[in-house]
């Protein structure tokens, strides 16, 4: 077989993935992403109208696209997902692992969290990564890309979100030690920590607007301005693509710039 070319080592054409948290934002952008590049995509969130909406728009691009309404933290839903991609789409060579955030859209103090919260914030943005990975290794039996979206929250004091913070810290932890132990199956783990991207998310637990969001973060930021759901979806395209075959265990911010 030729080798590929460099521009063809950037496609995703034949693959399978899978992006958690895939009906708005960050995950949408992904899933968005690694359809224009070739792949055909199984999109997984609470809401099934907007699993929908993401998978209609994957067609309009001439991918294949299923539309799964399932929560991460239903520890059951994800295998059985991941059973339903393998059984309907043929494989599964891509996870993303992006569900996360606060539930709530509250912030928590350290010293205020209940033990409530303080689990919910650890189980939703470390534990449900690492199951989701695990779940999928389980499942590539010929190789492939794992890639967890974390924070440079990770890097930082982050009062409010302090249990966010350290559940990010740990997950750059958990994609090194993952990387090191599946590397021996072609499987790759990754880590993408965005910086300031403008989504729902951040709207509702800043309680602020697009414009003031703007006029808050921009001018902190090396580059000049926030992020956008399509910046993750580039370098989410890059790690699942042979392009980044011989890179793992890596954690890359996708920040602007932004001091750590």
């Amino acid at each position: 077989m030729a080798a590929l070319t460099l521009a063809e080592r950037f496609r995703l054409d034949g693959k399978v993935a899978v992006v958690t948290g895939g009906g708005r934002g960050i995950g949408r952008g992904i899933a968005l992403g690694l359809a224009e590049c070739g792949a055909d995509v199984a999109v997984l969130a609470r809401r099934q109208a907007d699993v929908d909406a993401v998978a209609a728009e994957i067609e309009g691009r001439g991918r294949r696209a299923l539309a799964i309404s399932a929560d991460v933290l239903d520890w059951d839903a994800v295998p059985a997902a991941l059973d339903r991609v393998v059984a309907e789409l043929g494989g599964l060579d891509i996870m993303v692992n992006n569900a996360g955030g606060n539930l709530d859209r509250r912030m928590h103090p350290l010293p205020e969290i209940t033990l409530e919260k303080f689990d919910e914030q650890l189980d939703l943005n470390l534990k449900t990564k690492w199951w989701g990975s695990q779940q999928a290794a389980r499942r590539m039996p010929d190789g492939g890309r794992i890639i967890s979206i974390g924070s440079i929250a990770a890097h930082r004091p982050a009062p409010g979100f302090g249990v966010y913070s350290a559940a990010n810290y740990g997950l750059i932890s958990l994609t090194r030690t993952q990387a090191v132990e599946l590397a021996p199956r072609r499987i790759t783990v990754n880590c993408i920590a965005p910086g300031v991207v403008v989504t729902e998310m951040l709207r509702e637990t800043m309680r602020i607007t697009d414009e003031q969001a703007h006029e808050r973060f921009d001018g902190i930021i090396p580059l000049g301005r926030t992020g956008d759901p399509m910046d993750c979806a580039a370098a989410a395209v890059f790690f699942a693509s042979p392009a980044a075959e011989w890179i793992t265990g890596q954690f890359l911010d996708v920040a602007g710039g932004q001091p750590t």
